[in-house]
């Protein structure tokens, strides 16, 4: 069985969510016979969910991530139901509260970041700015848990809604992390929710990675036409990979080359397929 080594000089990773269908254990042992040696946990109504996944089995993931030799480079916190941008009081709290079971599951695996989306669509209608003003109240309670617990917490540039959504620039996150002020909040970069704002803006994939560049701390690789989020793998859509490639060598980039895939008709296939291209991208 072939295992996945720095290419260039990144590791390739693999995220759960392309097993979706399948319980956490067997994903990740699928997961480690594709050859990957690095993986994020899903943790949206599947996998690592804490509404879903018994505090009490934890230890159990912990050794079989240590037997299969797959390093937890991140967990995606749950998504469904949470909306730090919220102004309901109740959606608010709900939201924090999951959010930091979820860096406690973090903890307890020895994942050291937990990707976290800074808003909901749904709050879109209350603006930018009181979006904004909200996502940063909430995160500064949930970066001084993360602080507590020695866990990093990334945030995701978001796909962005007729040019009404905070958060879908690097310059939105950036504004969030300077204004909370922790070293426990970073980045995570993801390529197709660029492409769907480059596709529809004169912002450029390349400029939002140089932005990132210091606070860039994990990725979402995954490939689109322009026109929705699929979650192709790279090469079957549109996105410049060699220019994505050379911006993360500019930014000086140490992460995990961390694939998001939607899950398809042959999971197996699809994950042995990505090493093979993520490889041959970064070593381009």
């Amino acid at each position: 069985m072939e295992r996945s080594f720095p290419a260039g000089r990144w590791k390739i990773g693999f995220n759960t969510w392309s097993f979706a269908s399948l319980p956490l254990e067997s994903a990740l042992k699928h997961i480690r016979d594709a050859g990957f040696a690095e993986v994020e946990i899903n943790a949206d109504k599947t996998h690592l969910d804490p509404r879903v996944f018994p505090r009490s089995d934890l230890p159990s993931i912990r050794n079989l991530l240590d037997d299969l030799g797959l390093h937890p480079n991140s967990v995606h916190a749950p998504m469904s139901g949470v909306d730090l941008s919220a102004q309901s009081t109740d959606i608010k709290n709900r939201s924090i509260e999951l959010i930091v079971k979820t860096l406690e599951y973090c903890r307890a695996i020895d994942c050291p970041i937990l990707v976290v989306h800074p808003n909901n669509s749904n709050s879109i209608p209350l603006g930018r700015e009181a979006m904004k003003k909200n996502s940063i109240e909430n995160l500064k309670i949930i970066a001084e848990k993360a602080e507590d617990l020695g866990v990093k917490i990334a945030l995701e540039n978001m796909i962005n809604v007729e040019g009404k959504r905070f958060g879908s620039r690097v310059s939105d996150l950036k504004e969030i992390i300077r204004s909370i002020g922790s070293p426990y909040l970073g980045i995570c970069f993801d390529t197709g929710h660029a492409n769907l704002l480059a596709s529809s803006s004169n912002i450029s994939i390349r400029d939002e990675i140089i932005d990132a560049k210091e606070y860039l701390w994990t990725l979402h690789i995954h490939d689109n036409d322009g026109s929705e989020d699929q979650h192709l793998p790279p090469g079957d859509g549109n996105i410049d990979w060699n220019m994505v490639v050379k911006a993360l060598r500019e930014a000086d980039y140490k992460g995990v080359f961390m694939m998001e895939i939607r899950e398809g008709e042959d999971p197996d296939s699809t994950a042995k397929r990505c090493l093979k291209i993520a490889a041959k991208i970064i070593q381009a």
